[in-house]
């Protein structure tokens, strides 16, 4: 049976080592020297320091040298070496004669890691070498992979530098302008379309405070409130000095290190072709308005007196009254949309229960679901749901979304309404079992006079502006509004409004 063997491996001896003697007495050099070659490592012999400082490279792995020499002694020798870079991390063992206090701090001083007494024993001079090498090995190991960690952060950095060019490519091709801040506010980054705005440059910029570029309270608090509801957007009118006065969505997020990022979409064309538009509907709603309330008038009038007229002059007058009243229905619906478009002021602090202006909405659409036979379940998880605002805008929520739901539902279906309380936010939750809208449309609902059923076969009164509406009112209150159908399936429309906070 094999008896088990105690190995202990020799650090200091897994490999020959260079090691460099230098002593300018002979017998001495010779004598360490075989001591060396004997523990199995490599000797370079140096009979003083001048001589030994040519032959020393970075290979060598401990030096030993004598303290006393002519010409350069130990202390001037190890000054040389650790002035070398190529030398400056070998380990040095001095060997002396010299026991004084002061000799022992000059050594250290210098950079002598450790000492031997002479004469030179044979088993303390193998303990401090095995000491000093497997040190020199550690180190040797802790340099190499600094190396290579030095190589991999110049890579990554290389690499990151290449990304950070790509992405600061990107944001200087934006029509959109993007601007950082730190926490002070004061402007750190930005990209082309910014800088062509302000008319300023790079350098003019960074470190200024945001503030400084404002002006007015109006801006000065419009951006104070972006900050403090970081994550929302917001139409502000900026003051600028080469372009005048522009409005712009902003959006504000923040980031890790406690500053902001700002983006700066401008919309000043589009508001001025939305109210361009407006003023069009509203002038042109208005001038119907006459010219229709005389041809119902009359149809009226003359249906009054249906005995004296033929079957098909009641028949003809009796259509041109149902035409009347579509158009009476398209009318009201336009005008709606332009003063409702034209009253999008600003949020009242008005304390506002949505279940009870709910309950309001949905008797308010008897009439309607009667007709189709509808039923209406609605329900209100409690707490009940309070939000801040003006309630004509809440109402005006519930009327577009409710009204859609009968609209687009069969007859003998069901529409379900549910008012929820989740952490942060109020939900408006309306479910119906209408035909669905189909994928390509979802992305339009909310344009306006966007109509999902294709105008031929169009059965549905309306102008499509209704979620045109609804949305507005939702984004007024910094709220989002979402929809989900599956064709054929139904529809669901989701109004989330931020609670009181």
């Amino acid at each position: 049976m094999m008896q088990p063997t105690n190995i202990q491996t020799d650090y200091a001896t897994e490999k020959k080592k260079r090691v460099l003697v230098v002593d300018d007495i002979r017998t001495d050099l010779h004598y360490v020297g075989k001591l060396v070659i004997g523990f199995d490592h490599e000797v370079i012999l140096a009979e003083s320091g001048l001589s030994a400082l040519e032959v020393a490279d970075g290979s060598i792995d401990l030096i030993i040298v004598d303290a006393v020499m002519p010409d350069m002694d130990g202390f001037e020798f190890v000054r040389s070496v650790r002035a070398n870079q190529q030398l400056s991390h070998i380990p040095v063992i001095m060997v002396t004669s010299l026991s004084g206090k002061k000799d022992r701090i000059k050594a250290v001083e210098v950079g002598i890691n450790d000492f031997i007494s002479k004469p030179v024993d044979r088993i303390e001079l193998k303990v401090r070498m095995d000491s000093m090498l497997r040190m020199k090995e550690a180190q040797d190991r802790v340099r190499e992979y600094q190396k290579e960690l030095e190589h991999l952060v110049e890579q990554k950095t290389f690499a990151l530098n290449r990304t950070l060019q790509k992405l600061q490519a990107v944001l200087d091709g934006m029509n959109d302008c993007m601007v950082t801040v730190d926490r002070d506010l004061k402007i750190t980054e930005m990209n082309q379309a910014f800088l062509r705005i302000i008319g300023k440059s790079k350098g003019a910029l960074q470190g200024l405070p945001l503030k400084d570029l404002l002006v007015g309270d109006i801006q000065t608090d419009g951006f104070a409130s972006l900050f403090e509801h970081a994550g929302t957007s917001a139409e502000l009118d900026i003051e600028f000095p080469q372009w005048g006065r522009k409005t712009f969505s902003v959006l504000t997020t923040p980031m890790e290190d406690q500053g902001h990022l700002i983006m700066m979409r401008d919309i000043t064309e589009k508001k001025q072709a939305d109210e361009k538009r407006a003023r069009f509907l509203c002038i042109l709603s208005h001038e119907l308005i006459t010219p229709l309330n005389g041809i119902k008038g009359l149809s009226d009038l003359m249906l009054m007196d249906s005995a004296a007229l033929s079957e098909d002059s009641r028949r003809y007058i009796g259509m041109i009254n149902i035409c009347g009243n579509k158009l009476e229905k398209i009318v009201k619906e336009l005008l709606r949309f332009v003063e409702f478009y034209s009253d999008m002021s600003s949020p009242e602090d008005n304390n506002v229960r949505l279940d009870l202006l709910a309950e309001n909405v949905i008797k308010s659409f008897s009439e309607k679901k009667d007709r189709k036979h509808i039923s209406i379940l609605f329900s209100v998880e409690d707490p009940p749901s309070v939000v801040y605002g003006k309630s004509d805008h809440f109402v005006e929520i519930l009327f577009q979304i409710v009204d859609n739901a009968l609209k687009f539902s069969k007859e003998h279906g069901t529409v379900e309404i549910v008012l929820k309380n989740s952490p942060g936010e109020v939900q408006f939750i309306c479910r119906d079992q209408g035909e669905g809208i189909e994928e390509k449309d979802l992305e339009h609902v909310f344009d306006s006079f966007y109509q999902a059923e294709n105008y031929i076969t169009r059965v549905q009164d309306g102008l499509g502006l209704g979620l045109t509406i609804a949305k507005k009112v939702v984004e007024l209150y910094k709220g989002n509004i979402y929809i989900n159908s599956n064709p054929g399936k139904g529809t669901e429309v989701i109004v989330a409004i931020p609670k009181p906070g």
